[in-house]
């Protein structure tokens, strides 16, 4: 019998439990070098604190210029040339990802001394050797907290997992050190994982760096503001319901939620495991399209199953990358609402912008009606609440823990038996045949003699979130039960000129009406807006090619 993962330590009990995490969350800033630290109460009312790193004084201008570049290809080639030292490198994103902290609350695990004894093993190899160890010989990477680290306490945002010391790595962190990475910090999370937020009652809230009032998204909300602040150049989030493109689109970032198997998840901690309706998977969060291409290259072609027994073994499919990226025109479907949510009017106006945009470089776009499934995101949260609640319940009644404001537990009435989630099962696949039936048929809308090369959606709703509104996911989610990989593509920024509150909206509901009604466009002037970049199954490389042009249309 495999033990479950919230079996709690004897000594962690329902009386002693927030000591105990009061003094985990403690022990985070105790970790943090005393000449890293800010003047206290210096920024306390500074609600953008974007530029404090370059300002402070503590990051040297060699630290700047190391922690300014934004392509994890352009760093690993300085670090394997010689031209930056391993050393260097970990020591100035240390010293970005402490002020990040301090600003934000964005970490968990402090690893630095970790960091700096690989920097220094990784340069004695390089100049042993004449040749780095591999592909991300150097290269900082930051975790989500559910990526066990061999000796390293996990606790994942659980009370009831104050304590626990992971016996092993996580596959990915195997896979990440056999190629050379650093691995320096991991980042907050909600309890739970199943919010797009980033609070729980160890490590307690995450803030947005580009105004402290809001949400940095979730669940790999820590990431999201570490890497906004370049504390960061890539993070490894994980995403069941749009967890990796949530804080990127929240935060300006890029980043790609891949197919379920391709990524190694294996050996990491996570809620409700052994659900399998619709995985959870692993994707880099990076400040680039060639970061996230990069991460996806490297990590395939080391061969993900011979470090977890989940992964697919098929290495990245260059063939098909450079096929697609060879590609004079493309066909793009478009959409602006699943039939649950309008978007407000910056969210619009960004895939407004990305149209033109693709049609002025001379690809053809057209509408893909995505409401007709509005069924899909209902089906999902069937999915995820299958259990009742019960996996959940188990890890928080050991200590008594309170579930966190925004989230709602699954109930016994929406428990299903084996055979009623068998057929729930037959619905999703059946969903998915017909959604692959309407994009292949799009091959009679084109004129590139090919179906639709990718679908343009809205990432999220509305660039608002404050930490108490309301988070709709189904924009992302969606593609979770479809299993469709999924980049995010930054496009522009809340303008309260140009995104003024919608009128005469016919609401499909209650969430719709309360996210417009929640949208504030001077409070979110400068808030970041993204459109997701949807591709076929298992065809990431493709999808990366699609994206890198999407991003180059843009930019002209």
């Amino acid at each position: 019998m495999i033990p479950p993962h919230h079996e709690k330590l004897p000594h962690v009990t329902k009386e002693n439990w927030r000591e105990l995490a009061a003094q985990k969350k403690q022990s985070v800033y105790d970790a943090i070098p005393k000449r890293w630290l800010l003047p206290k109460g210096k920024y306390d009312d500074l609600l953008n604190v974007m530029d404090v790193p370059k300002d402070c004084g503590i990051l040297s201008s060699k630290d700047l210029e190391i922690t300014e570049i934004d392509d994890v290809p352009v760093l690993a080639k300085k670090i394997a040339q010689e031209e930056l030292s391993s050393a260097e490198v970990a020591t100035a994103f240390c010293k970005r990802a402490a002020i990040a902290h301090q600003l934000t609350n964005c970490l968990t695990e402090i690893l630095f001394d970790r960091a700096e004894k690989r920097a220094k093993e990784l340069d004695e190899y390089l100049a042993q050797n004449g040749k780095p160890m591999g592909p991300l010989h150097g290269v900082p990477v930051s975790l989500k907290d559910q990526f066990d680290i061999k000796g390293v306490e996990l606790n994942m945002g659980y009370g009831a997992y104050l304590g626990r010391i992971s016996p092993a790595n996580a596959s990915l962190v195997d896979l990440l050190e056999a190629l050379g990475a650093i691995i320096y910090v991991r980042t907050n999370i909600p309890q739970t994982l199943m919010i797009g937020d980033a609070f729980n009652h160890i490590y307690g809230r995450t803030v947005n760096p580009r105004n402290r009032k809001m949400s940095p998204g979730g669940s790999s909300g820590g990431e999201g503001a570490l890497i906004a602040m370049k504390g960061s150049i890539i993070g490894i989030g994980t995403d069941i319901g749009g967890s990796v493109r949530m804080p990127s689109a929240f935060n300006a970032l890029f980043t790609i939620r891949p197919s379920t198997l391709r990524v190694p998840y294996g050996k990491a901690t996570n809620s409700m495991l052994g659900q399998e309706s619709i995985r959870s998977v692993c994707g880099p969060m990076c400040r680039s399209v060639a970061s996230v291409d990069y991460f996806m290259r490297v990590v395939l072609d080391a061969c993900p199953a011979d470090y977890d027994a989940t992964a697919f073994p098929f290495p990245y499919n260059n063939k098909l990358h450079d096929k697609v990226a060879s590609y004079k025109k493309l066909a793009f479907g478009y959409a602006k609402t699943d039939g649950h949510v309008h978007p407000v009017t910056p969210a619009i106006r960004a895939m407004d912008e990305t149209i033109a945009a693709l049609k002025a470089a001379g690809h053809e776009v057209f509408e893909f009606d995505l409401a007709r499934y509005k069924r899909i995101w209902d089906l999902t949260c069937e999915l995820y609440d299958a259990d009742g609640g019960e996996d959940i319940q188990r890890i928080l009644s050991q200590v008594d823990e309170p579930l966190i404001g925004g989230l709602i537990l699954g109930s016994e009435s929406r428990k299903k038996t084996v055979y009623e989630l068998m057929q729930l099962n037959r619905e999703k696949e059946a969903f998915q045949q017909e959604v692959l039936s309407k994009w292949l048929a799009t091959v009679s809308q084109t004129t590139t003699g090919r179906p639709m090369d990718a679908l343009l959606f809205p990432t999220v709703p509305s660039p608002v979130r404050r930490f108490d509104d309301e988070m709709y996911a189904g924009l992302t989610g969606i593609f979770n039960m479809l299993d469709l990989p999924a980049c995010v593509v930054p496009v522009t920024f809340v303008d309260p000129a140009k995104d003024g509150k919608a009128s005469n909206v016919e609401y499909f509901g209650d969430t719709d009406k309360l996210i417009h009604d929640q949208y504030d466009p001077e409070f979110a002037a400068g808030m970041p807006v993204t459109v997701q970049v949807v591709g076929r199954r298992w065809q990431e490389e493709a999808l990366l090619a699609v994206t890198q042009k999407v991003a180059e249309s843009l930019a002209k």
